[in-house]
């Protein structure tokens, strides 16, 4: 059956997805909570998608799933990390830690909700081998998909309740009307094909716009100093999903 299924979404990109979404609705995690996937948040009158978001009563893991293979390389400063397969081939993907920091930072002007109701995780698959990357902290952790339900519960094992059965109800059906239609993913699609075109900062989603300095001339998002992306010109833009 799993096979099956792996067919049917492999062309769509989703199978990691699925995957992690599975992961998490069948296994051992107590207390009360419920899975999202594909989940478009609104964000300066565009959209930023979320892979796969669980919001328990102990706060909200917001997931960027990678179902990359071969080497993975990369730090947190880093807006470009590496794939490398063997031989040596590379290739090179935008940062999933700055990419998930966007999502979150989008969902919690949505929700109104503080930074620390939140977490990051980089879930990669199992064909990979994280080679180089950061270290967990409190709010970030880079593991592999089968370590997935291991580390969901060492998070929630040390944070308190945040949410009353209330407040989870009202914020079940906020996440809800967020969740996938046409409308939305075409949206979507303008987003991420601005930020490919460098007119978009894919840290935050505002306007990127000319500057230029003794090292010559470069984008830079619009709302620095708060936002400090920057990219030169004469290189493309890093890519997004």
């Amino acid at each position: 059956m799993l096979r099956q299924i792996a067919h049917l979404l492999e062309g769509k990109g989703a199978y990691g997805e699925y995957l992690t979404d599975y992961a998490l609705d069948h296994g051992d995690i107590p207390g009360r909570y419920t899975t999202f996937n594909n989940v478009y948040v609104p964000t300066r009158g565009r959209t930023t998608e979320i892979d796969v978001l669980m919001l328990h009563e102990r706060g909200i893991l917001v997931i960027e799933s990678k179902n990359y293979s071969g080497w993975i390389f990369g730090s947190v400063d880093q807006k470009q990390w590496t794939q490398v397969f063997k031989g040596g081939v590379k290739e090179h993907f935008y940062s999933p830690v700055k990419q998930n920091r966007s999502h979150i930072n989008a969902l919690r002007n949505h929700l109104g909700l503080d930074e620390s109701a939140f977490v990051s995780l980089i879930v990669f698959s199992e064909r990979c081998k994280l080679k180089k990357v950061p270290d967990n902290t409190p709010e970030l952790r880079i593991l592999q998909r089968q370590h997935l339900v291991r580390e969901v519960n060492r998070i929630l094992g040390v944070r308190e309740r945040m949410f009353s059965d209330g407040q989870m109800d009202e914020l079940e059906a906020r996440l809800a009307e967020l969740l996938k239609t046409d409308e939305k993913a075409g949206k979507h699609i303008e987003t991420v094909k601005a930020i490919k075109n460098g007119e978009l900062c894919p840290w935050c989603g505002a306007e990127l716009v000319r500057r230029e300095s003794e090292h010559g001339v470069f984008l830079g998002c619009s709302t620095f100093p708060k936002c400090r992306y920057t990219v030169d010109i004469k290189e493309p833009v890093a890519p997004y999903e």
